[in-house]
C-alpha cells in the first residue's frame, strides 16, 4: 500500500530529533544554555571542594569545623552531621583546654597606686582583628545587669546608659537554645555589690569576679568557698587562661574553633584588661582559645579568663563613638541581648539602678 506523500511528510516531522538533540553544540550556543552548563559546572566543583575539605587528608578544616561547632551549645549538628562520634572524639582529644585547679593568691595583685587612665587600642593577629581595652584602676570595673534580671537581657548600649558607664563588654554565659536565647537566664553564680543575686546548681562554681580589694579572683570555687571569698562583682564562664601568671596548658587550638573572643585580665599593678576580637567576618574570622591566651600573655595580664564569645562579643565605649568592634550577631546592630556585662564606671559617681537586683525588694 502506497502512503500518501502528504501524510509521510507530515509524520516524518512528528517523529523526528528535536533540533536541539540534532545538533547537542547547539545547547552551547544558546544563553541559557551556556548558563546552565555553568551552573552544573560549579555546583560539581563546589561539591568535589566540600568533600574534600570534609573528607581529605588536610586535617586543619576538620578539626577546626568539628571543634567550633562542639564548643556552642546550640550548633554542635554542624559537626555531627559529617562526622561519626569515634571522630569527634577523637579531634577534640587533640584539642583541649587542661584546666587550672589553682586559685587567685590575691595578695600579689598590688592596687594601692590608683590612677584612672583608660586606654583603647586595635591589635591584630593570624586571622583576626581585635581591640584591648586597659582600665588602670580596677575600682572602676562593676557587674551590671539587666532590670529584668532573669527574665530578659538588655542590649549593651542600654546597659552602659542605665549605669551610667564609659565602657563595657559582655561577661558571662547564659541558656540559649537553638541560638534564640534572650540573655535573661545568666548561667551560674551572680555578685553584684556583694550581693549574691543568683547561686549556681552546680556543685562548684568557675568565679570570675573581683573582691572588695579590687583584686580579680579566678578560679574553681565550692559553694562554701565562694562565700568566703569578699567578693563583690562574679558572674560565670571559662575556661581561665592564667591564673597566678600561670599559663593554662592548651592542646592543639584549645577545642573551641574559630570565633568571635572576649576576655578579661588583671596585671600584677592591678590595671584591667579587656579583649575582645571579632570573627565570622572575612576581614576578622575569630581567634582560637590558645590565640586569645597568647593575647593576654602579652598584655601583660598575671590573671586572665575567657568570657562568652561568639555573637555575644562586644566592646563598648562612650567616647569612641559607641559599639568599637563588630559584633556578629543576627540582629540588624549585630548585637545580643546579654545577662550581664563588665562595665567600667566612675567609682565617684556609681549610682547602681534601683530596679533590679538586689536593690529592687
Amino acid at each position: 500500500m502506497r502512503k500518501n506523500k502528504r501524510y509521510v511528510a507530515k509524520h516524518q516531522r512528528v517523529l523526528s530529533k528535536p533540533r536541539l538533540f540534532q545538533d547537542p553544540d547547539a545547547w552551547f550556543r544558546r544563553p541559557w544554555g551556556k548558563y546552565l552548563v555553568s551552573l552544573l559546572a560549579t555546583l560539581v566543583a563546589e561539591a568535589a571542594l566540600a568533600l574534600f575539605l570534609l573528607y581529605g587528608p588536610i586535617a586543619f578544616f576538620r578539626d577546626t569545623l568539628i571543634t567550633s561547632a562542639m564548643s556552642t551549645l546550640s550548633h554542635k549538628y554542624y559537626a555531627t552531621t559529617f562526622y561519626s562520634e569515634e571522630t569527634i572524639q577523637k579531634v577534640l582529644a587533640k584539642h583541649k583546654v587542661t584546666n587550672l585547679t589553682t586559685k587567685t593568691e590575691a595578695d600579689a595583685i598590688d592596687t594601692g597606686e590608683r590612677k584612672d587612665d583608660i586606654n583603647l587600642k586595635r591589635i591584630t593577629g593570624r586571622g583576626y582583628v581585635g581591640y584591648v581595652l586597659e582600665i588602670s584602676n580596677p575600682a572602676w570595673v562593676r557587674l551590671g545587669i539587666p532590670s529584668n534580671f532573669g527574665t530578659k537581657g538588655q542590649k549593651i548600649p542600654l546597659l552602659i546608659e542605665d549605669y551610667n558607664a564609659i565602657a563595657g563588654i559582655n561577661g558571662g554565659g547564659f541558656d540559649d537554645p537553638s541560638g534564640w536565647g534572650n540573655g535573661g537566664a545568666a548561667i551560674g553564680t551572680v555578685i553584684i555589690d556583694g550581693v549574691m543575686i543568683q547561686e549556681t546548681w552546680q556543685t562548684s562554681s568557675n568565679i570570675i569576679g573581683f573582691n572588695e580589694d579590687d583584686v580579680l579572683v579566678l578560679g574553681t570555687y565550692s559553694k562554701e568557698e565562694v562565700k568566703d571569698l569578699n567578693l563583690r562583682d562574679a558572674c560565670e564562664f571559662y575556661p581561665f587562661l592564667i591564673i597566678n601568671g600561670e599559663p593554662a596548658d592548651i592542646k592543639g587550638d584549645g577545642g573551641w574553633g574559630i570565633a568571635p573572643r572576649t576576655a578579661i585580665g588583671q596585671r600584677k599593678d592591678g590595671t584591667v584588661v579587656f579583649v575582645v576580637i571579632d570573627g565570622r567576618q572575612l576581614s576578622s574570622a575569630g581567634a582560637t582559645i590558645k590565640q586569645l591566651q597568647q593575647v593576654m600573655i602579652d598584655e601583660d595580664c598575671y590573671n586572665a579568663a575567657n568570657l562568652d564569645g561568639g555573637s555575644s562579643t562586644v566592646l563598648y565605649h562612650v567616647d569612641e563613638g559607641g559599639v568599637v568592634n563588630s559584633p556578629s550577631g543576627s540582629d540588624r546592630d549585630g548585637m545580643r541581648f546579654l545577662p550581664n556585662a563588665w562595665l567600667v564606671i566612675d567609682p565617684e559617681g556609681y549610682e547602681p539602678p534601683q530596679d533590679r537586683p538586689p536593690y529592687d525588694n
